[in-house]
């Protein structure tokens, strides 16, 4: 009898600590559902009513929101992809996604930002699926991921398709020979940095950027910014008339932008209060005698969208603007942002490199990787990592260079593109 009564609450501990672990299933990337699902994903080409193989293509990749998230991880694609159609007229944007947002289906949704469907594809979007896509660009420029992430892998689709670089080195690499020189990889969402964007910049050989912690979307507003937590609706733009030199209504999806938050991660995964950074890391895992990593830095900042429109052409003070934007966050104090920047300017001049934005713990990183690893407690049933339970492993920082070193690696990019 006692040793029933053992094994009884021996379960009702597990169901217990289960239903405690629960924050937030859309970034449970080892979520399953029903067999029977087969998925869907759609390819598309902003300004076109067809796919190019010849031009130089810019791929922008929109991970599902599983039918939970509204469609801004898509109008953080689009703006991102219309930033390139502006800056490189000759060039080609696509974008492959299966946006799977609440309350639509994806035609619909397609519609509602007048983009054509140039492929519709009946199977889930996987890493295969997309390397396949892939292949067919001979020139391709960059890859942005905008979605939902987890610490290992960024998700593609509601079921199977997760990317976890190492574990699919081969596949991803078949399209390294489709690479341009200067190309580069963004992920878009929370936690990149920790591990799959050092782990793809190994694999593909390539400059990478992730986050070190949750990732926001921001609106723009009619003072100029973008924001969230201090975002007034009744203030947003409805023209986008500061990302773009040629004013872009809203409507086409050019208004939100997906920017690394300024806080530490804490949602499904667990509560990574022990360290962050409050902007997107690069990470170059490759040989950079030549400078290929600050250059390809400097081309991805010339396309983000900011509070000013610049292309190669920018001078640096233009160029300066959209990298503090980059770098720094805004916040209801508006002294947020002029403390950062200011910030940023006195440890150059003192020659120090000593500063940091990120509230707690910044992280200590470089184009390899950072002083921080990501520890969980294995599920209760089944294999993986356990919701909840989480947490950043690091030392403390107490002498924090990563945002100013940062900082000097986009400028030193910007200057050897001159």
């Amino acid at each position: 009898m006692e040793t029933l009564k053992k094994m009884m609450l021996l379960v009702v501990l597990a169901l217990t600590t289960n239903v405690f672990a629960y924050v937030d299933r859309s970034e449970d990337t080892s979520s399953s559902l029903s067999n029977k699902y087969t998925g869907e994903y759609l390819v598309t080409a902003l300004g076109q009513s067809s796919l190019n193989a010849d031009k130089v293509t810019h791929i922008i990749v929109v991970g599902s929101s599983m039918k939970k998230d509204s469609d801004q991880f898509l109008q953080s694609g689009l703006i991102q992809g219309y930033k390139y159609r502006e800056m490189y007229p000759s060039h080609q944007v696509v974008v492959i996604t299966a946006p799977d947002v609440k309350g639509a289906d994806n035609d619909e949704v397609f519609m509602r930002f007048n983009l054509p469907i140039i492929k519709q594809v009946d199977v889930t979007l996987n890493v295969y699926n997309l390397v396949n896509e892939m292949l067919f660009f001979k020139q391709i420029a960059s890859f942005d991921y905008y979605g939902h992430s987890s610490p290992w892998a960024i998700k593609l689709a509601k079921k199977d398709g997760t990317i976890e670089p190492g574990s699919h080195k081969s596949t991803l690499q078949k399209v390294i020979p489709r690479f341009t020189k200067y190309a580069y990889a963004t992920l878009n969402g929370c936690n990149g940095g920790f591990n799959i964007a050092p782990e793809l910049s190994t694999v593909w050989g390539i400059p990478a950027s992730g986050s070190l912690t949750s990732t926001q979307f921001e609106r723009l507003q009619v003072d100029g910014f973008y924001k969230k937590s201090d975002r007034d609706d009744s203030q947003k733009l409805s023209v986008n008339t500061l990302s773009f030199k040629d004013a872009l209504d809203c409507k086409v999806g050019v208004c939100w932008r997906l920017k690394t938050a300024r806080k530490n991660y804490s949602s499904y995964w667990g509560n990574f209060k022990d360290g962050g950074l409050s902007f997107p890391k690069f990470f170059c895992n490759f040989d950079n005698s030549d400078k290929r990593c600050e250059k390809a830095m400097a081309l991805q900042l010339f396309s983000f969208p900011s509070v000013k429109a610049i292309d190669k052409n920018a001078n640096l003070e233009d160029y300066k603007t959209v990298l503090f934007d980059y770098l720094c966050s805004t916040a209801k104090d508006k002294n947020y942002f002029k403390n950062c920047v200011n910030g940023i300017k006195n440890a150059i001049a003192n020659n120090t490199n000593r500063f940091q934005a990120h509230p707690g713990n910044a992280l200590q990183c470089d184009f390899k990787g950072c002083n921080a690893r990501i520890k969980c407690k294995k599920k209760i049933f089944g294999s993986g990592p356990r919701g909840g339970s989480c947490k950043v492993i690091t030392t403390v920082n107490s002498n924090p260079t990563t945002l100013v070193r940062e900082y000097k690696a986009f400028i030193e990019g910007f200057q050897l593109l001159k």
